[in-house]
This record gives C-alpha cells, structure tokens and sequence, in this order.
C-alpha cells in the first residue's frame, strides 16, 4: 500500500492515481514543491459531478492530467 501525507485531502485512490500518472508521464520529474497545490485541485475537480466535469471539457480520467497540464501538456498517451 502506498504511502500519503496524513494531511493530503486525497482518498488513496486519488493518490494512487497521480502517482501513477507521474510515473508514466514524469519520468525524471520530482514536481513535489507543487503537490500539495496540485491535490487541493485534484480533490476540488474530483468532488464535482460527472455533468460539471463534462461542461468543463474534463473527465474523470483525465483530472491528473488536467491538474499537471503546465508541466505536460499532452498528457498521458
């Protein structure tokens, strides 16, 4: 199981899940000093039903990619 903050505002299963985007997209990257800003966003976005997401041009799947877009901008292909 992997290892969080206590203070995160992810559930382990947002975690994980940007953990696994920057290991498949950041390899080399350590954005640490910005991850704490990059969870608030994750779980804010991540809380809103699926419709605001999709007015948003967002999905679900996409959120980590969305909150990381300055440092990659295509995302995970």
């Amino acid at each position: 199981m992997p290892l969080r903050p206590a203070n995160s505002p992810l559930s382990p299963g947002q975690s994980h899940q940007l953990d696994w985007f920057l290991a498949s997209t950041g390899l080399g990257c350590n954005p640490a000093h910005s991850r704490a800003a990059r969870e608030a966003e994750f779980a804010k976005l991540d809380a809103l039903p699926d419709g605001a997401l999709r007015s948003m041009g967002l999905s679900r799947r996409g959120l980590a990619a969305h909150v990381y877009r300055d440092l990659f901008p295509k995302g995970v292909s």
